[in-house]
């Protein structure tokens, strides 16, 4: 059952918003109460594709000390973040910033996290969509866990899209693309790499190299599905 306790409801004008333009189910596109915290109805909560698992360590994931996954990139999962990424829909990040949270408080082991870093996208990238993905999940987890979220990396060069390549080819494709803007806003600390979707570990591992080559203590990452599993 949802447990929506931590959330502030939708406010006066959101609500009367609502009556015209329904909230929907970000998985069924079933219509919601106009109080709803999130979107997302009982039905399909109960049947996500759940991983599971807590931190686990992820010896095909260089530089990263563990990685949790929410979600089971299958099914209604995969069709809502592709619709967040692709079709503009930037709105269901907060819902899945709050799954991730339901599924994190399932398991025992929390680190303590002093910074949610989100993976970066290139600014023609972002450009073009309109946002970056990863920043709206990472900045809505930073509000319900109350940790500070920093934009600390940057992507340097645009690259190809990695869906179609091999692991090597990503993690080639990736080289010296990704910096931390400023060294002295990771130094010691203990980092929350945050992503939508991991496959074969490239990106995160470029991200967490360069956070750790710019002085971070130690760096777990936080998806909200798995793919391949």
């Amino acid at each position: 059952m949802l447990k929506t306790d931590c959330l502030k409801g939708p406010g006066f004008h959101e609500r009367l918003l609502r009556l015209v333009y329904p909230e929907k189910c970000i998985f069924c596109g079933a219509i919601l109460p106009e109080t709803a915290k999130i979107s997302t109805c009982e039905p399909c909560y109960a049947c996500l594709p759940r991983y599971g698992r807590g931190f686990e360590r992820a010896p095909r994931i260089p530089w990263i000390n563990g990685l949790f996954a929410s979600f089971i990139y299958e099914d209604s999962v995969e069709q809502a973040i592709q619709a967040m990424k692709f079709f503009g829909r930037p709105r269901a990040a907060g819902t899945f910033a709050f799954l991730m949270w339901d599924e994190l408080d399932k398991h025992p082991f929390m680190p303590d996290f002093d910074l949610i870093v989100p993976v970066p996208m290139h600014r023609r990238k972002k450009m073009s969509r309109g946002y970056n993905q990863s920043e709206i999940v990472g900045q809505a987890l930073g509000r319900i866990l109350n940790i500070p979220v920093v934009n600390a990396l940057t992507k340097t060069r645009h690259t190809k899209p990695q869906s179609l390549s091999s692991r090597e080819e990503r993690l080639k494709n990736l080289e010296n693309s990704i910096k931390v803007s400023d060294p002295s806003v990771v130094d010691g600390l203990n980092i929350l790499l945050v992503d939508d979707v991991v496959t074969t570990g490239a990106t995160l591992s470029t991200c967490a190299q360069a956070l750790h080559e710019a002085g971070a203590s130690w760096i777990f990452a936080a998806v909200i599905a798995i793919a391949g599993k």
